[in-house]
Protein backbone atom coordinates (compact mmCIF):
# COMPACT_ATOMS: atom_id res chain seq x y z
CA UNK A 1 0.00 0.00 0.00
CA UNK A 2 1.60 3.43 -1.12
CA UNK A 3 1.00 6.73 0.76
CA UNK A 4 0.80 9.90 -1.03
CA UNK A 5 3.14 12.06 0.12
CA UNK A 6 1.82 15.90 0.40
CA UNK A 7 3.63 18.55 -0.92
CA UNK A 8 3.38 21.81 1.52
CA UNK A 9 1.94 25.02 -0.13
CA UNK A 10 3.89 27.38 -1.80
CA UNK A 11 4.91 30.59 0.08
CA UNK A 12 2.68 33.29 -0.60
CA UNK A 13 4.15 36.09 -2.98
CA UNK A 14 4.34 39.64 -1.31
CA UNK A 15 1.40 41.33 -3.38
CA UNK A 16 -0.77 38.27 -2.47
CA UNK A 17 0.08 39.01 1.59
CA UNK A 18 -1.37 42.55 0.28
CA UNK A 19 -4.45 40.73 -1.24
CA UNK A 20 -3.39 42.03 -4.72
CA UNK A 21 -5.72 40.47 -7.48
CA UNK A 22 -4.28 39.62 -10.96
CA UNK A 23 -5.04 43.11 -12.55
CA UNK A 24 -3.78 44.91 -9.56
CA UNK A 25 -0.37 42.56 -10.03
CA UNK A 26 -0.63 42.92 -13.51
CA UNK A 27 -0.37 46.71 -14.05
CA UNK A 28 1.09 47.76 -10.51
CA UNK A 29 -1.67 49.57 -9.29
CA UNK A 30 -4.64 49.84 -7.31
CA UNK A 31 -7.57 51.83 -7.17
CA UNK A 32 -8.35 54.64 -4.53
CA UNK A 33 -11.09 52.58 -3.36
CA UNK A 34 -9.10 49.64 -3.05
CA UNK A 35 -6.00 51.63 -1.60
CA UNK A 36 -8.04 53.28 1.40
CA UNK A 37 -9.36 50.01 2.58
CA UNK A 38 -6.10 48.30 2.64
CA UNK A 39 -4.99 51.54 4.67
CA UNK A 40 -7.82 50.60 6.86
CA UNK A 41 -7.73 47.17 7.50
CA UNK A 42 -6.23 46.17 10.95
CA UNK A 43 -3.59 44.29 10.02
CA UNK A 44 -2.35 47.07 7.60
CA UNK A 45 0.00 49.13 9.59
CA UNK A 46 1.17 53.26 7.75
CA UNK A 47 4.74 54.00 8.58
CA UNK A 48 4.96 56.76 6.83
CA UNK A 49 3.62 59.28 4.81
CA UNK A 50 5.68 62.20 2.67
CA UNK A 51 5.58 64.20 -0.30
CA UNK A 52 8.61 63.10 -2.58
CA UNK A 53 10.18 62.67 -6.04
CA UNK A 54 10.83 60.15 -8.26
CA UNK A 55 12.22 59.32 -11.69
CA UNK A 56 7.83 60.35 -12.92
CA UNK A 57 7.21 63.69 -10.92
CA UNK A 58 6.33 63.91 -7.51
CA UNK A 59 3.91 62.24 -5.38
CA UNK A 60 2.72 61.66 -1.74
CA UNK A 61 4.26 58.29 -0.85
CA UNK A 62 2.69 56.26 1.77
CA UNK A 63 4.91 52.96 3.25
CA UNK A 64 2.71 50.38 4.79
CA UNK A 65 2.92 46.88 5.83
CA UNK A 66 1.03 43.76 6.82
CA UNK A 67 2.30 39.98 8.47
CA UNK A 68 3.92 37.72 6.09
CA UNK A 69 4.98 34.03 6.69
CA UNK A 70 8.20 35.04 8.25
CA UNK A 71 7.99 38.30 8.75
CA UNK A 72 6.09 42.03 7.74
CA UNK A 73 5.97 42.46 4.02
CA UNK A 74 6.11 46.74 3.17
CA UNK A 75 4.57 48.12 0.34
CA UNK A 76 5.10 51.94 -0.86
CA UNK A 77 1.99 53.16 -3.27
CA UNK A 78 2.12 56.29 -4.46
CA UNK A 79 -0.37 58.64 -5.91
CA UNK A 80 -1.98 62.41 -5.75
CA UNK A 81 0.58 64.13 -8.07
CA UNK A 82 1.27 64.32 -11.85
CA UNK A 83 2.95 61.88 -13.44
CA UNK A 84 5.38 63.96 -16.22
CA UNK A 85 5.27 60.59 -18.68
CA UNK A 86 1.74 60.16 -18.56
CA UNK A 87 0.93 63.84 -18.37
CA UNK A 88 -1.73 63.33 -16.64
CA UNK A 89 -2.85 63.42 -12.42
CA UNK A 90 -2.46 60.39 -10.60
CA UNK A 91 -6.09 61.09 -8.93
CA UNK A 92 -7.97 58.02 -8.39
CA UNK A 93 -5.10 55.16 -8.73
CA UNK A 94 -2.32 54.36 -6.29
CA UNK A 95 0.98 52.80 -8.07
CA UNK A 96 2.85 50.60 -5.46
CA UNK A 97 6.61 48.52 -5.04
CA UNK A 98 7.42 46.47 -2.46
CA UNK A 99 10.03 48.09 0.11
CA UNK A 100 12.59 46.60 1.96
CA UNK A 101 11.23 45.67 5.78
CA UNK A 102 14.09 47.16 7.84
CA UNK A 103 13.63 47.26 11.79
CA UNK A 104 14.22 50.78 11.84
CA UNK A 105 11.59 51.21 9.09
CA UNK A 106 8.89 49.17 11.03
CA UNK A 107 10.00 50.73 14.53
CA UNK A 108 8.10 54.18 12.81
CA UNK A 109 4.41 54.22 13.18
CA UNK A 110 1.96 56.88 12.17
CA UNK A 111 -1.78 56.97 13.61
CA UNK A 112 -4.04 56.07 10.76
CA UNK A 113 -6.49 59.10 11.68
CA UNK A 114 -3.09 61.43 11.01
CA UNK A 115 -2.55 59.77 7.70
CA UNK A 116 -6.02 60.16 6.47
CA UNK A 117 -5.81 64.00 7.22
CA UNK A 118 -2.33 64.63 5.18
CA UNK A 119 -3.98 62.61 2.30
CA UNK A 120 -7.35 64.83 2.58
CA UNK A 121 -5.07 67.86 2.55
CA UNK A 122 -2.78 66.75 -0.37
CA UNK A 123 -6.32 65.75 -2.47
CA UNK A 124 -7.40 69.51 -1.54
CA UNK A 125 -4.54 71.16 -2.44
CA UNK A 126 -3.85 69.36 -6.19
CA UNK A 127 -7.78 69.44 -6.69
CA UNK A 128 -7.86 73.09 -8.91
CA UNK A 129 -5.02 71.14 -11.44
CA UNK A 130 -6.51 67.94 -11.45
CA UNK A 131 -9.45 69.29 -13.71
CA UNK A 132 -7.48 70.09 -16.39
CA UNK A 133 -6.86 67.75 -19.34
CA UNK A 134 -3.37 67.80 -19.84
CA UNK A 135 -2.26 64.74 -22.00
CA UNK A 136 -1.06 64.82 -25.64
CA UNK A 137 -0.88 62.29 -27.72
CA UNK A 138 2.73 61.58 -26.87
CA UNK A 139 1.01 61.12 -22.88
CA UNK A 140 -1.76 58.32 -24.46
CA UNK A 141 1.30 56.68 -26.79
CA UNK A 142 2.99 56.38 -23.35
CA UNK A 143 0.37 55.01 -21.34
CA UNK A 144 -0.38 52.16 -23.68
CA UNK A 145 3.01 51.01 -23.99
CA UNK A 146 3.13 51.55 -19.86
CA UNK A 147 0.15 49.40 -19.91
CA UNK A 148 1.24 46.68 -21.95
CA UNK A 149 5.07 46.89 -20.43
CA UNK A 150 5.68 49.03 -17.35
CA UNK A 151 6.82 52.22 -17.03
CA UNK A 152 10.87 51.88 -17.10
CA UNK A 153 9.66 49.85 -20.18
CA UNK A 154 7.54 52.53 -21.88
CA UNK A 155 10.16 54.96 -21.49
CA UNK A 156 12.62 52.86 -23.55
CA UNK A 157 10.59 52.52 -26.00
CA UNK A 158 9.56 55.95 -26.02
CA UNK A 159 13.14 56.88 -26.80
CA UNK A 160 13.30 54.64 -29.73
CA UNK A 161 10.14 56.12 -30.99
CA UNK A 162 10.50 60.10 -30.79
CA UNK A 163 14.70 59.21 -32.12
CA UNK A 164 12.26 59.43 -35.68
CA UNK A 165 11.45 62.44 -36.71
CA UNK A 166 8.72 61.35 -38.89
CA UNK A 167 7.17 59.22 -36.40
CA UNK A 168 6.56 62.82 -34.13
CA UNK A 169 5.83 64.49 -37.01
CA UNK A 170 2.92 61.79 -37.77
CA UNK A 171 1.37 62.17 -34.39
CA UNK A 172 1.65 65.86 -33.77
CA UNK A 173 1.38 67.39 -37.07
CA UNK A 174 4.77 69.36 -36.22
CA UNK A 175 8.06 68.94 -34.39
CA UNK A 176 7.60 71.19 -31.06
CA UNK A 177 10.11 73.20 -29.80
CA UNK A 178 11.94 71.89 -27.38
CA UNK A 179 11.79 73.34 -23.60
CA UNK A 180 14.64 74.30 -22.11
CA UNK A 181 15.81 72.06 -19.08
CA UNK A 182 15.01 73.95 -15.40
CA UNK A 183 18.39 74.07 -14.37
CA UNK A 184 21.91 75.70 -14.76
CA UNK A 185 21.23 78.65 -17.14
CA UNK A 186 17.48 77.84 -16.92
CA UNK A 187 17.14 77.47 -13.11
CA UNK A 188 15.60 80.70 -13.07
CA UNK A 189 13.28 81.27 -16.27
CA UNK A 190 11.51 84.66 -17.03
CA UNK A 191 8.32 83.48 -15.84
CA UNK A 192 9.62 82.84 -12.54
CA UNK A 193 11.40 86.35 -12.05
CA UNK A 194 8.40 88.33 -12.77
CA UNK A 195 6.88 86.39 -10.12
CA UNK A 196 9.06 86.73 -7.36
CA UNK A 197 8.74 90.28 -5.17
CA UNK A 198 11.63 92.60 -4.53
CA UNK A 199 14.32 91.79 -1.89
CA UNK A 200 13.18 93.45 1.73
CA UNK A 201 9.38 94.00 0.01
CA UNK A 202 7.20 91.29 1.96
CA UNK A 203 9.09 91.99 5.23
CA UNK A 204 5.51 93.32 6.76
CA UNK A 205 4.50 90.34 5.49
CA UNK A 206 6.79 87.78 7.82
CA UNK A 207 5.75 84.05 7.82
CA UNK A 208 2.85 84.76 5.84
CA UNK A 209 4.77 85.55 2.56
CA UNK A 210 4.50 83.24 0.04
CA UNK A 211 7.23 80.92 -1.48
CA UNK A 212 7.10 81.78 -5.29
CA UNK A 213 9.54 79.33 -6.62
CA UNK A 214 10.87 75.92 -5.25
CA UNK A 215 14.07 74.54 -6.36
CA UNK A 216 14.86 71.05 -5.44
CA UNK A 217 17.26 68.33 -5.64
CA UNK A 218 16.45 64.32 -6.80
CA UNK A 219 19.99 62.86 -5.04
CA UNK A 220 19.36 64.71 -1.98
CA UNK A 221 16.81 65.86 0.58
CA UNK A 222 17.76 69.73 -0.09
CA UNK A 223 14.94 72.07 -0.95
CA UNK A 224 14.92 75.97 -1.47
CA UNK A 225 12.16 78.07 -1.67
CA UNK A 226 12.30 82.27 -2.60
CA UNK A 227 10.06 84.21 -1.03
CA UNK A 228 12.25 87.42 -2.60
CA UNK A 229 14.57 88.16 -5.02
CA UNK A 230 17.18 90.75 -5.39
CA UNK A 231 16.92 90.97 -9.44
CA UNK A 232 20.43 89.56 -9.92
CA UNK A 233 21.45 86.62 -7.59
CA UNK A 234 20.19 86.57 -3.75
CA UNK A 235 16.89 84.97 -2.67
CA UNK A 236 15.40 85.56 0.69
CA UNK A 237 13.36 82.46 1.49
CA UNK A 238 12.98 78.79 3.00
CA UNK A 239 15.65 76.31 2.66
CA UNK A 240 15.18 72.59 4.34
CA UNK A 241 18.70 70.65 4.66
CA UNK A 242 19.89 69.46 7.76
CA UNK A 243 18.11 72.26 9.28
CA UNK A 244 14.41 74.02 8.50
CA UNK A 245 15.05 77.65 8.47
CA UNK A 246 15.09 81.11 6.81
CA UNK A 247 17.48 83.08 5.10
CA UNK A 248 19.37 84.15 1.95
CA UNK A 249 20.74 82.13 -0.71
CA UNK A 250 22.85 82.32 -3.93
CA UNK A 251 21.54 81.85 -7.98
CA UNK A 252 24.98 81.30 -8.51
CA UNK A 253 25.88 78.96 -6.29
CA UNK A 254 22.52 77.04 -7.30
CA UNK A 255 23.40 76.87 -10.51
CA UNK A 256 27.00 75.58 -9.47
CA UNK A 257 25.89 72.97 -7.00
CA UNK A 258 25.65 69.05 -7.36
CA UNK A 259 23.95 66.84 -5.46
CA UNK A 260 25.68 63.17 -4.10
CA UNK A 261 24.93 61.99 -7.35
CA UNK A 262 26.37 64.51 -9.52
CA UNK A 263 22.84 66.11 -9.96
CA UNK A 264 22.02 69.27 -10.86
CA UNK A 265 19.52 71.31 -8.93
CA UNK A 266 16.44 71.81 -10.83
CA UNK A 267 13.52 74.07 -10.63
CA UNK A 268 9.75 72.72 -9.58
CA UNK A 269 7.74 73.58 -12.56
CA UNK A 270 4.52 72.12 -11.33
CA UNK A 271 5.24 74.49 -7.84
CA UNK A 272 2.03 76.64 -6.06
CA UNK A 273 3.00 79.37 -4.09
CA UNK A 274 2.30 78.58 -0.83
CA UNK A 275 3.56 80.32 3.04
CA UNK A 276 6.83 80.24 4.23
CA UNK A 277 5.05 79.41 7.13
CA UNK A 278 3.19 76.41 6.14
CA UNK A 279 6.28 74.95 4.33
CA UNK A 280 8.28 75.38 7.80
CA UNK A 281 5.67 73.49 9.54
CA UNK A 282 5.54 70.88 6.67
CA UNK A 283 9.20 70.18 6.45
CA UNK A 284 9.84 70.14 10.45
CA UNK A 285 7.47 67.87 10.47
CA UNK A 286 9.34 65.52 8.29
CA UNK A 287 12.67 66.21 10.01
CA UNK A 288 11.06 64.89 12.93
CA UNK A 289 10.04 61.51 11.45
Amino acid sequence: MSHEVLQPPAPKRPEEQFGFNENERLFWRVSDQRFHSILSDEKTIIHKVHESSNMFGEFLFVTTSRPGEQERIAMTFYGLGYHDERERWITQEWFWYQTDSTSKMLEDQMNKEEATEILKKRSERIQTYTQEDTQTQRGKIFEILADLTDDDGAMAEMEDLESLDAWIIEIDGHVPPEEPSPTGENLLDEASREKLPALYSQEEKGLDALAQVKFFTLDSNWTWYASEFDGEDIFFGLVSGFEVEYGYFSLKELQEARGPMGLEIERDVHFEPQSLKELAEWHRQQHQE
